[in-house]
């Protein structure tokens, strides 16, 4: 074993559901067979995981996350026992699933909570992303009333409300006006490249070339955009850090293997069924329902995948993961 036995993650993501009303070009959760939600992890399993990390690991933040983490009524009990316990608890979700859940949302546990929108300016491109031609109305609407709520009721626990946008080149277009409508809105945006990059690249992952001139023209215009919006003080999370990385990766792509990539040292991550991971992309290192966390962090099998990790050249090192 190489990592520290003072070494703890530092990034928590729970998935406490695949199932979602979305079927997004962006995910392929939604396409989980129905008859696994019988092996979600019941809200029992999920209050004797979530003591079992705090006595590890004492206060802590995590985020929920899915499928959509809304489908399932207990995301508001699983929350609160959590918050109970001291920790603070972020969700991300596509707003489809709280338009009638709006009051309860804004008396939750919920500290951070994020929406997916991918389109303002044109609805149209946020609807194909999410395979639905509701979706934009849906989403804008449970972001402005719960926006609204969060600023005008008074006995509630205040929301730091967030939107996340995932870059593709068919809304490159959309930068600004994200951005411009998080800025009237008073909240904040993070800005991700779609498969951490590789749609911006032909389908053969060996050929590194941009689909085509105009949309490597395109995708640096958009991320000097959002380097020039930040500057300006628009409500932008990415760090320049970031952004810079962006722009390494549409330009001279073979040099983000240079990023080190410090999941295996710092993710820990949960499934709906238990399972365990230390990246997202690679395989469990055991089973919650079965182990103590602390056990499973520190096994040989989670270090081989740390070893794997340090070989891995895939371009998700540009995620949050490695950026703050």
């Amino acid at each position: 074993m190489t990592i520290s036995s003072d070494k703890k993650p530092v990034s928590f993501s729970f998935n406490n559901t695949e199932r979602c009303q979305s079927r997004c070009t962006t995910c392929n959760g939604w396409k989980t067979p129905a008859e696994f939600a019988d092996k979600e992890m019941t809200l029992s399993e999920w209050k004797s995981v979530l003591l079992n990390m705090h006595r590890w690991l004492g206060n802590y933040e995590f985020i929920i996350s899915g499928g959509e983490p809304f489908i399932r009524e207990d995301v508001f009990d699983a929350a609160e026992y959590a918050a109970s316990l001291g920790d603070t608890v972020n969700v991300i979700t596509n707003g489809l699933a709280v338009v009638d859940k709006l009051d309860r949302l804004v008396n939750s546990a919920f500290t951070n909570i994020i929406f997916s929108l991918n389109a303002v300016k044109n609805p149209a491109l946020h609807n194909a992303s999410r395979g639905r031609e509701d979706a934009f109305k849906r989403t804008v609407d449970s972001i402005q009333n719960l926006n609204y709520l969060n600023k005008h009721n008074a006995d509630h626990r205040w929301k730091n409300i967030f939107i996340s946008t995932v870059v593709m080149p068919s809304n490159l277009s959309e930068i600004a006006p994200i951005a411009e409508f998080c800025k009237l809105e008073g909240i904040q945006v993070s800005y991700q490249l779609m498969d951490n990059g590789d749609a911006f690249f032909s389908a053969d992952k060996n050929d590194s070339q941009i689909y085509g001139s105009d949309i490597k023209t395109a995708a640096n215009s958009a991320i000097d955009e959002m380097i020039e919006l930040k500057k300006r003080g628009y409500p932008i999370a990415n760090g320049y850090g970031q952004l810079d990385a962006f722009k390494l990766l549409i330009n001279q792509p073979d040099e983000i293997r240079n990023i080190e990539c410090m999941v295996g040292e710092n993710n820990f991550a949960i499934d709906p069924y238990g399972n365990c991971r230390i990246c997202f992309c690679m395989e469990p290192i055991g089973n919650l329902k079965e182990s103590l966390p602390q056990d499973l962090w520190y096994s040989e099998k989670a270090e081989q995948i740390r070893q794997n990790i340090k070989m891995c050249t895939k371009n998700c090192r540009l995620l949050n993961c490695n950026f703050k």
